[in-house]
């Protein structure tokens, strides 16, 4: 069944090192793939990993997640996107101006880079939220975050596939939605609001992350070909 198009499907490098990610690099073709770099890779290798994988052809998705004072935000934000970056992404839980700083560095840096806002962590559930204090549901709180996001100039928020129908409808078809938590067989693992890559891309969502599932698997390459016998 056909229902990706290339390039829809980010890979995750949740790995310590250049090493680690080159052995799963080497089997992936930018042209189908982008790639993401979490806090863990950005932690060991730090901007090198950035040119590194840029060289190799890769548009990148800097997931920092930065969540901070505004003035600390659009500082680091600055500094960030003076890298080449396909994509990177905040907190939206800093708040209203946090965001404004956010938008404000992009704009201050002509970065074409796309900028997103995290919402509500797939690994959280419905107790989790209300255990921090939260009075509303999930859903909720992702719509009130998402609309903060697209009011200050953001290009899309990160999701879970549950959240994404009810975005588009609200806030457009070109507010992208980016979701982790996609699995491509089903399991329980540490992720709460997980889904499907059928049901991943059902609701028009625009970006799906893979990660341990594809990278961790016994037999990558095998694991590779069942993701591109999904590709368009």
């Amino acid at each position: 069944m056909k229902i990706l198009k290339p390039k829809q499907i980010i890979v995750a490098l949740d790995f310590d090192s250049l090493e680690e990610v080159n052995s799963i690099v080497k089997l992936l073709d930018p042209e189908i793939y982008r790639l993401k770099i979490g806090k863990q890779l950005y932690a060991g290798e730090g901007p090198k990993i950035l040119e590194n994988l840029n060289k190799k052809g890769f548009d990148i998705f800097l997931d920092l997640k930065l969540h901070d004072i505004p003035n600390t935000v659009y500082k680091a934000l600055k500094n960030l996107l003076n890298h080449k970056v396909w994509m990177t992404n905040i907190h939206l839980l800093g708040g209203e101006e946090m965001i404004q700083a956010a938008s404000e560095a992009r704009e201050y840096t002509k970065s074409g880079a796309l900028l997103i806002g995290v919402s509500v962590l797939t690994s959280l559930s419905e107790k989790n939220i209300k255990d921090l204090g939260f009075k509303v549901e999930i859903s909720k709180l992702v719509k009130i975050l998402s609309f903060s996001a697209k009011k200050n100039n953001l290009d899309g928020v990160v999701c879970s596939v549950k959240e994404v129908p009810e975005i588009k409808k609200v806030l457009g078809k070109d507010f992208i939605t980016v979701t982790p938590g996609i699995r491509i067989q089903q399991k329980n693992d540490d992720q709460s609001r997980v889904a499907t890559l059928e049901e991943a891309t059902k609701n028009g969502n625009d970006y799906i992350v893979l990660g341990r599932e594809l990278t961790a698997s016994k037999n990558i390459s095998k694991m590779i070909k069942k993701v591109e016998s999904y590709i368009i």
